[in-house]
């Protein structure tokens, strides 16, 4: 799970990108040399037909020529290996190069490395990462593995050891060529236990150290069998430059570079002046980028810049984006969707909204319990808080019926246990669990009472967008006899606190993951350990050892049972007051981008909108006519966007 916040953003590129300290080096063989204008229509019509888009341009004509073609160099014939060059286009091929995109965030991240601290977050997931890659890819819409910074790879025959050839092409922003030295160091980087990240730790020690075998090849060995290790090792690991790593530890990482990126090799990179501490941040792309031309690229990183702002009222946000302050808004509110997204400039058409179904991988959202300390370390006293939940009553009034409830830590997923209790609204169940739990007499305010002390809880969030929903459940717990002081704070000030565990009970939204990785956020190992995201210290024998047979099941079906059953156990533990989800995407956009089909990714969430989205140079020509007349009118699409619901009836995911 990635920590969702309310930055805005998603939680997890399918694809990882690079980054760069932009030295200003000569483009890479392949590069873009020049930045054609915002939107600037193709002289020539565009092939939609995959097969006209190379997936390995101007092979190897980066290569070190002092390196073999048996060692990866030049004349590198594959054979032995394993590649994809049948795959599917990801972006549109007529998207153009250029133009702004301008969004907001909630709150400044907490740092903007990929490791350590705080690292975990959407934004840095969703938008950092565009500054990095890894050595393979995967395919957003089928899941395949793709090539990446890797053309090629092996797997052996007992699934333990993995070769990667990596592309002689590739190059960091500073100029540097990629090579297995750099992907050992990135291994080292992550498994430094100052590091201060225990996931990282947990998910890269399952390999012995990286060997470098050639300029161009690298060896890793697993400890252990595990399914997911070719996805952790060759899609999960971002590389960095070994040059830059040299000498530096994790403990000198963290703080050396917390708001300053190390060198990558994707599409965009942030400068350090382009950090407004508190403010903004912008995201530029490299008009060098070394794989621009590359089938896996195509259509893809459109904008020259991304800007993201600093808004801490969503309120306001929404009336910046209404001004044309904002080019896009995600909506998260069921009210500003149903009632004040028709305003003059929507039913003209300037403004677009869309409600956009696809495949994301549902997250969770609840109510989190700090299960080491009472009075949550009493299952009764959680379920009870569970039952005092009135969700129909909330989904209904205050969020026009918009969501779903939410049974499973895995909903809308073949994962999703269907026998997990649906915690029905039972304020008299509730009160029966608090008896049972010794909160069996009142004070004189009619307070519940153990001890001679009252049962008062604090409840942290960090949005007011929250208030409506949790007001009402502290009204229904205040009708029992629970005192509920809410107390609001920063996303990053909330952020710290969970991390170092300083907390009751907090409001949480968690990113899905496209295939379930249970261990790093239940494992008992984690549950008191600072930075991980098991943050209400569940420990369970079973699911750890669940986890344990969990990281062995090559066959699907072995690994959804395997999953079903953790569900069930997380479910009945009631670790969270789990609360609703919502099936789609909300939407709203000035009428001045192109857009492919399905406007996002199949299996992510709003960033698709940075990856695939363009500037559109006639589109914005009507906007601003519009803008001066108000009798033009622009056409409106339809509301509801159901292309990848309909792709998915003859496209099932591989899981």
């Amino acid at each position: 799970m990635t920590w969702k916040g309310l930055l805005g953003l998603a939680a997890g590129l399918t694809l990882m990108a690079a980054t760069g300290c932009g030295h200003g080096s000569a483009p890479a063989p392949g590069a873009e040399t020049s930045s054609p204008s915002a939107g600037a229509a193709p002289s020539a019509p565009v092939s939609l037909n995959k097969a006209d888009y190379p997936v390995f341009p101007d092979a190897d004509a980066g290569a070190d020529p002092s390196v073999s073609a048996e060692q990866g160099g030049k004349g590198f014939t594959g054979k032995g290996w394993e590649t994809n060059t049948d795959f599917d286009l990801i972006g549109d091929p007529r998207a153009v190069k250029g133009g702004t995109l301008r969004d907001h965030i909630a709150d400044f991240p907490g740092t903007l490395r990929l490791a350590g601290p705080e690292s975990n977050s959407t934004f840095n997931y969703g938008v950092t990462a565009l500054a990095y890659e890894t050595l393979v890819g995967s395919h957003p819409t089928t899941y395949e593995y793709i090539p990446s910074l890797a053309t090629h790879w092996q797997i052996s025959q007992d699934k333990m050891t993995y070769r990667f050839r990596i592309n002689p092409n590739a190059r960091f922003s500073d100029g540097t060529p990629v090579t297995s030295d750099d992907v050992v160091a990135s291994w080292d980087l992550m498994v430094d236990k100052t590091l201060q990240d225990p996931m990282q730790t947990l998910t890269f020690d399952k390999f012995k150290r990286p060997v470098a075998e050639s300029k161009y090849i690298v060896r890793v060995e697993s400890k252990a069998l595990n399914w997911r290790n070719f996805l952790y090792f060759g899609a999960g690991l971002p590389i960095l430059p070994a040059h830059v790593l040299k000498g530096l530890n994790g403990d000198a990482y963290v703080k050396q570079y917390n708001f300053k990126l190390i060198p990558g090799s994707g599409p965009y990179t942030i400068q350090e002046s382009d950090i407004q501490k508190g403010r903004s941040i912008t995201v530029r792309r490299r008009p060098d980028y070394w794989a621009i031309k590359y089938r896996s690229n195509v259509g893809l990183n459109n904008f020259d810049q991304l800007q993201f702002t600093v808004v801490r009222d969503e309120n306001l946000a929404f009336e910046m984006f209404k001004k044309g302050e904002l080019d896009v808004y995600v909506v998260s509110r069921a009210r500003q969707w149903v009632e004040e997204l028709n305003f003059d400039n929507v039913q003209r058409g300037v403004v677009q909204k869309r409600k956009v179904f696809n495949s994301n991988p549902q997250g969770i959202t609840g109510f989190a319990f700090n299960s080491r300390k009472p009075p949550f370390d009493d299952i009764r006293v959680r379920k009870a808080l569970t039952l005092l939940m009135d969700r129909p009553q909330i989904i209904n009034k205050i969020m026009f019926g918009e969501y779903l409830p939410l049974n499973s830590y895995f909903a809308a997923t073949p994962y999703e246990n269907p026998d997990n209790p649906k915690n029905d609204y039972n304020p008299q169940e509730a009160i029966k669990l608090l008896a049972d739990a010794g909160w069996n007499s009142r004070d004189g305010q009619g307070r519940l009472v153990k001890g001679g002390a009252p049962l008062e809880i604090e409840l942290l969030y960090d949005n007011k967008i929250s208030e409506p929903m949790i007001t009402v459940y502290q009204e229904d717990l205040r009708k029992v006899g629970i005192n509920v002081n809410l107390r609001l704070v920063t996303p990053e000030t909330l952020f710290q606190l969970i991390s170092n565990r300083q907390f009751q009970m907090v409001n949480m939204a968690w990113g899905g993951l496209p295939f379930p990785n249970p261990e790093t956020s239940f494992q008992s190992s984690l549950a008191d350990a600072n930075n991980t995201n098991n943050i209400t210290g569940f420990k369970n024998m079973r699911v750890d050892q669940l986890c344990e047979a969990y990281d062995k099941m090559f066959n699907v079906n072995d690994r959804i049972k395997a999953i079903r059953e953790i569900d069930g156990i997380l479910a009945n533990d009631y670790q969270y007051a789990l609360q609703w989800y919502a099936p789609y995407i909300r939407l709203a956009f000035w009428n001045k981008f192109g857009t492919p089909h399905g406007y996002l990714l199949r299996t992510n969430d709003s960033s698709g909108m940075q990856q695939l989205w363009w500037a559109d140079s006639a589109k914005d020509a009507q906007v601003q006519k519009a803008m001066r007349d108000s009798s033009v009118k622009l056409a409106v699409g339809p509301s509801d966007d159901h292309y990848w619901d309909e792709y998915a009836k003859t496209h099932p995911l591989a899981q």
